[in-house]
């Protein structure tokens, strides 16, 4: 098997909870595993898009607005949303930043998170239950531009000294690729949704601003800052979305 086909699958496994039979690690396609993230963007993307559309047959507004800002959730095991609080912790704590770096890799559950939480579900459910089925498809390409800003800027930015992402080498390559996948979902979007790309777009602009600021106050990246700015730019799509229609 080729070394993109094992990179994708050790992404699939690492990143969802989906449930896959052949789950390869080969040390030779780690390098390649980023640039695959969004390609499993799209399996979770594709699988949001479905379910949300089964869960508005039959389930009340309320239930499906639920259901919608859950199976991101559920579907990728809550990797990005325990990154997210562990970052509100961190970042919302106004510590200096050796303390900052402590609280980051704590597994315990401090207050910030849980109001950082509360507030991404609270905005999240809100715009949900704005959404209407014109916009599902766009919940197709949400998770392929959240996934390739990660890639991006993990390769990209310096890395905080206990990530994972620290050995790992970023070159132009994957940058470039990872470049390419992001414009070719937006011209798929603008071709086939039109205003819907202005979603997207939005959702860039915010997954970059989120990176900055945790990057800027945590002095580097790491996977958790990535999960943090990742979910943030998620809930600013969804809200995106859910202005298009407001009177």
């Amino acid at each position: 098997m080729s070394l993109i086909a094992k990179a994708f699958f050790m992404s699939l496994g690492m990143f969802t909870a989906l449930p896959c039979p052949y789950r390869p690690w080969d040390e030779d396609a780690r390098d390649m595993m980023l640039v695959c993230l969004p390609i499993v963007g799209a399996v979770v993307g594709l699988l949001w898009a479905l379910l949300t559309a089964l869960g508005m047959t039959w389930m009340t507004p309320g239930l499906a607005a639920a259901l919608l800002v859950a199976l991101p959730w559920l579907l990728t095991g809550f990797i990005h949303l325990d990154g997210y609080m562990d970052t509100c912790d961190a970042i919302l704590s106004w510590r200096p930043l050796e303390q900052r770096l402590r609280i980051l890799k704590d597994a315990h559950t401090g207050a910030f998170s849980v109001v950082g939480l509360g507030l991404l579900m609270l905005f999240s459910y809100a715009a949900a239950g704005s959404i209407v089925w014109a916009d599902l498809p766009a919940l197709l390409f949400i998770p392929i531009i959240s996934r390739c800003c990660s890639a991006f800027c993990v390769l990209t930015l310096p890395s905080i000294g206990h990530s994972e992402y620290a050995k790992l080498e970023g070159k132009s390559a994957q940058r470039i690729a990872i470049g390419t996948m992001w414009l070719l979902a937006i011209v798929i979007c603008a071709i086939w949704l039109g205003g819907g790309v202005t979603a997207l777009l939005i959702e860039t602009l915010a997954y970059f601003l989120a990176m900055l600021w945790a990057a800027h106050t945590l002095k580097g990246v790491s996977g958790d800052v990535a999960g943090f700015a990742l979910s943030a730019a998620e809930c600013a799509a969804l809200i995106a979305l859910a202005c298009r229609h407001a009177a």
